[in-house]
């Protein structure tokens, strides 16, 4: 599944972003010529080879400039981090110097990207933009929905799997899970929170009716029949708060 480039994967910092922008664009170049290569091996075997060798070149001057970036923000988990652009390099260099079965370096050069992406500009370099944004901790630091869904699309199709209920400290808001992703909140090997208020998503089956029921009158109190309840959309909620 394609997926580009866009603000939730953001850094924080223009000149790295502008460059990530452009590595999932040359993923995404690479893919569709291990597509076409499927039908006619050789007719793109010259192409692939220049992607590979603009993606080795290309790699070696991001990773210098986010190298430096860290450094000057004091990044306490830059040499975690360039041990990450080592390996990758090193990926990269191999599959550069082994390219004579284009079959063999088309499918591992769509892994390396998809891989990287995923592991790597999507999670790792997130870590960077949460603490230029001053998290206080970094065990305190989690995706949004939003991010997570784009993430994980990119290896896997979420749109035809079952769904479930959220819910975060937005009056009425209700956030749809898929069902991967909902498996992974549950066995609690990850958080996400809403991009809105910010707050830990909760599983509707898991809210405490007695514990928060301050909020729950506050609801009902604003709200002017039980039709109303049932016919409101997540558009809106604020003309209905306000009374407009």
């Amino acid at each position: 599944m394609e997926v580009r480039w866009s603000k939730d994967f953001s850094i924080k910092n223009m000149q790295l972003d502008k460059q990530h922008e452009l590595i999932f664009e040359i993923a995404r170049v690479s893919n569709d010529l291990v597509q076409k290569i499927k039908d006619n091996k050789m007719q793109y075997k010259d192409d692939l080879k220049q992607v590979l060798a603009k993606l080795f070149q290309y790699i070696k001057t991001h990773f210098k400039d986010e190298e430096k970036f860290m450094e000057s923000i004091n990044f306490p988990l830059i040499e975690e981090h360039k041990k990450s652009h080592k390996i990758l390099i090193e990926k990269t260099k191999d599959l550069l110097e082994h390219s004579d079965d284009i079959i063999k370096m088309s499918r591992e050069l769509s892994t390396l990207t998809e891989e990287w992406i995923l592991d790597h500009i999507a999670n790792e370099d997130l870590w960077i933009a949460n603490f230029t944004s001053k998290a206080l901790h970094l065990k305190e630091i989690h995706y949004t929905l939003d991010q997570y869904i784009k993430l994980k699309s990119i290896r896997q199709d979420l749109t035809t799997e079952k769904t479930h209920d959220y819910i975060c400290n937005c009056p009425l808001y209700v956030h749809t899970v898929p069902q991967t992703i909902h498996e992974e909140l549950v066995s609690r090997e990850n958080d996400l929170k809403c991009s809105k208020c910010g707050q830990i998503l909760v599983h509707l089956d898991n809210f405490d009716l007695n514990q928060n029921s301050e909020e729950l009158n506050y609801i009902f109190e604003n709200i002017l029949t039980e039709q109303d309840f049932i016919n409101v959309k997540n558009d809106d909620i604020g003309n209905i708060m306000g009374g407009g």
